[in-house]
């Protein structure tokens, strides 16, 4: 094992060593496969409580390794979900370029925070941040109703304009400004926090945008992809991405990725959501764990 190691490079600290580590990310890496194409999200949201929480590795490593790790499952799942015609192209490309710009800004405050507040302050308020965004987001899809009586979603109730219609969603009227403010959002989240977007995604598209429960799987996924690249290439420049990581953990995913795509063409949407809520959950947890030992 030693001689995989040094092909593998696990240069980082963590709490297990030997053939148990690459084992556990391994396994680690299939749950979130499975994740990834049963909700169309990019696991970064699970992945890094479980690699801080339970692996015990560095924050920031994680963070950027996260996102490396990301694009590949989001674009397996984006790949799967495409030929389930589940993709809007129309509406990747343009929340994609409102949350590559936030996700640029949100690396920058990641990195000054941490420089700003040191790191014992930084995990409290990394922690602190991650929660509040899990059960923001678990209260909003479990909340459920993204539309009115008159049938519209918030993006076309909305007065801003300028409007544009998506066919491929069956949405018409809706606010340009609005859907790139969307993508801007999740950028922030993105390169602040290091979650892939899509379990931000997941209840914007439904509940915001308008979009149905399978559609915003695959058009999560698909701007997922693209803001990843660009936030591990951020990352990446400062030696936060570990490349050996990211491939162990997508050796389990690739399967997973699959595994979770086949059973969301045979969920009800209604369940799809309510599932989602319950993984949430659990992943705030997690953190809940994470804070409650940096505090006490």
């Amino acid at each position: 094992m030693t001689e995989l190691q040094e092909i593998f490079n696990f240069d980082f600290q963590a709490h297990l060593q030997g053939p148990a580590l690459p084992a556990a990310l391994v396994g680690i890496g299939l749950l979130v496969g499975v994740l990834t194409g049963l909700f169309g999200v990019g696991g970064g949201f699970l992945i890094i409580p479980l690699l801080v929480v339970v692996m015990g590795l560095e924050r920031t490593l994680v963070v950027g390794s996260s996102l490396s790790f990301t694009i590949g499952t989001a674009a397996a799942g984006a790949a799967r979900h495409r030929r389930m015609k589940n993709v809007d192209l129309r509406t990747v490309i343009l929340i994609a370029c409102g949350a590559l710009v936030g996700t640029v800004v949100g690396k920058y405050a990641h990195v000054g925070l941490k420089q700003h507040l040191g790191p014992g302050r930084f995990e409290i308020t990394f922690d602190s941040l991650y929660l509040a965004m899990l059960v923001l987001i678990g209260w909003v899809v479990w909340r459920g109703h993204r539309r009115d009586g008159s049938g519209r979603s918030v993006l076309q109730r909305m007065r801003l304009g300028p409007r544009i219609d998506l066919p491929g969603a069956n949405l018409a009227s809706v606010s340009l400004t609005g859907l790139l403010g969307v993508g801007l959002i999740i950028g922030l989240m993105k390169g602040l926090l290091g979650i892939g977007g899509g379990v931000l995604f997941m209840p914007l598209l439904l509940i915001v945008v308008g979009l149905d429960a399978h559609k915003a799987v695959g058009t999560s996924l698909g701007v997922v992809v693209l803001t990843s690249i660009v936030g591990t290439a951020l990352y990446g420049a400062d030696g936060n991405v570990n490349l050996a990581l990211v491939m162990v953990l997508l050796a389990g995913s690739t399967v997973g990725v699959q595994i979770g795509a086949w059973l969301c063409r045979r969920l009800h949407a209604g369940l799809i959501q309510r599932y989602f809520v319950v993984v949430v959950a659990l992943a705030a947890c997690l953190v809940i764990i994470s804070l409650l030992g940096r505090i006490m």
